[in-house]
């Protein structure tokens, strides 16, 4: 789409690496040297975070809700308009297939924001799951709208000059609608945009035209989310992982009734614990550690680095590893060798399930 060049032309202006996915949209990963500047952009200013790649799904229709309540593992029948939850889609056995984020949008409309390069898999998904409900489904991203995130302290400032209130999640951007959400990214506020493709790149514009306020990519993205604790599909955890292996309580209901996977979820939940879980890492910073290093415990190999931050806070940099439950227990210091000092720390992610 002639959208997607366009906007693209704006990242390749400052070296950015794009990662392009299904139908051209591309996400911006990196860029030449920014990467400490566009961290304290999100610290201290606002990040525009070009998720265009983000297939929007919209199901609307009277059955609707009732279909995606029994198609994710959360509840969805108790978001009110203008409200967001993340979810999965698991499989029968109960391990997770995808991440998504869900938006109600009207009262008999859900629209389900997919990770980058999910979109068509899930697409076909709930195509296949649906066979009477009384429901249509639109691919958003084909023509009417495309996401957008502002992340960081003044993201609702700047939205507010264009015409944004906090008391309501759709407005009107010059001919254009918008949907914004407040979704915070750890402690830093993050507004998701959904906004209307025929204005959208006037309203990028408009929000580059303020001051301290750049884009910024997926690289600088991570360097926040793990310092929040925040671990991400296809990096921390993947399709051969639980839920509760995850991490990931605040993407799940026990109460709901049933829905693809609950049955697995619920023995888990009631009965036992997982065999792996993912923990906060807290390690110097001048350790030598990178992503994908094995830890250790008693001179035994308990886990692994699946994602580690490269801007040190304090002295310490933050990752966040996959490990052996019984070890996630307690206080226990981890290493980087067989006969290496233990100098790891390690926490519960701030939405482990209990």
């Amino acid at each position: 789409m002639e959208i997607y060049k366009n906007i693209d032309a704006l990242h390749l202006k400052l070296a950015a690496n794009i990662q392009e996915f299904e139908g051209g949209a591309g996400l911006p990963t990196s860029y030449s040297d920014r990467l400490a500047e566009e961290i304290n952009l999100l610290l201290h200013g606002c990040g525009l975070f070009d998720l265009k790649s983000s297939w929007l799904i919209a199901l609307k229709g009277a059955e609707a809700g009732t279909f995606l309540q029994g198609m994710v593992t959360s509840d969805v029948l108790k978001l009110e308009i203008g409200q967001m939850q993340s979810s999965l889609i698991c499989a029968n056995k109960g391990k997770i297939l995808h991440h998504l984020e869900i938006i109600r949008s009207l009262e008999n409309e859900w629209i389900v924001s997919c990770d980058p390069g999910e979109g068509r898999a899930v697409g076909t998904i709930l195509d296949n799951f649906h066979v009477r409900e009384e429901l249509e489904m639109r691919l958003l991203n084909s023509g009417e709208m495309l996401r957008l995130d502002l992340i960081g302290p003044a993201a609702e400032k700047i939205l507010l000059k264009l015409g944004y209130s906090p008391e309501k999640a759709d407005w009107k951007f010059e001919a254009g609608a918008v949907i914004s959400l407040k979704s915070n990214l750890g402690k830093l506020p993050r507004l998701i945009n959904l906004v209307d493709i025929n204005v959208i790149q006037n309203f990028i514009k408009l929000v580059l035209n303020n001051a301290n306020v750049d884009l910024t990519g997926l690289e600088a993205f991570d360097e926040i989310r793990i310092s929040a604790g925040i671990p991400r599909f296809g990096v921390d955890y993947s399709s051969g992982n639980f839920p509760q292996e995850a991490g990931l309580a605040d993407h799940i209901s026990y109460n709901k009734g049933c829905y693809i996977g609950q049955e697995p979820h619920a023995r888990m939940y009631h009965r036992g614990h997982p065999n792996w879980v993912l923990v906060w890492l807290k390690l110097p910073e001048d350790s030598a550690a990178n992503s994908g290093d094995a830890l250790f415990h008693n001179a035994k190999e308990i886990g692994k680095i699946t994602s580690l931050a490269g801007i040190p806070e304090r002295g310490n940099l933050r990752g966040i590893a996959m490990i052996r439950h019984e070890l996630a227990e307690g206080k226990n210091l981890f290493a980087l060798a067989e006969d290496s000092q233990p100098i790891i720390q390690h926490e519960a992610l701030p939405n482990t399930i209990v």
